[in-house]
C-alpha cells in the first residue's frame, strides 16, 4: 500500500476542496471532505472502497464501501489505516479484479 504522505494533509489539500482519488492494486479509493451524515453542520473525512476496473461514478453503489472520520490529521491517519486494512483483508478480491477486468465488464463474476 501507499505510505500515508500519499494521503497528504488536512490544511494543504482537504481545505482547498480537493479529492484523494486513487487505486492500489486492484482496489480504488476517494477521500475528501464533507458534511458528517450523523451530525449536521459537522464536516469529517469521506472514505470510500470499491473495486476496478470502474471510476466512482461508473461504479454502483451495491460495490462501494463508506466510511467517516474525523476532520482531523489523527483522523485522517484513521483513514489511512482503514484503507489499508481493507486492501489487507480483502485482497484476494483486489487482485482478482485486478487481473481480470473483463469479468467484471461483462459480470460473469459477481464482485
Amino acid at each position: 500500500m501507499n505510505d500515508r504522505k500519499s494521503f497528504y494533509d488536512i490544511t494543504s489539500f482537504y481545505d482547498q476542496k480537493a479529492v484523494l482519488a486513487a487505486s492500489y492494486q486492484g482496489m480504488r479509493y476517494q477521500l475528501k471532505k464533507s458534511e458528517n451524515p450523523e451530525k449536521e453542520g459537522e464536516v469529517c473525512l469521506s472514505a470510500v472502497i470499491w473495486p476496478e476496473p470502474f471510476s466512482f461514478e461508473k461504479t454502483p453503489e451495491e460495490r462501494k464501501e463508506y466510511r467517516s472520520f474525523p476532520y482531523t490529521e489523527d483522523g485522517l491517519d484513521e483513514a489511512y489505516e482503514w484503507v489499508c486494512k481493507q486492501y489487507d483483508e480483502k485482497r484476494e478480491l483486489w487482485e482478482h479484479v485486478r487481473d481480470h477486468p473483463m469479468e467484471v465488464i461483462f459480470q460473469k463474476k459477481d464482485v
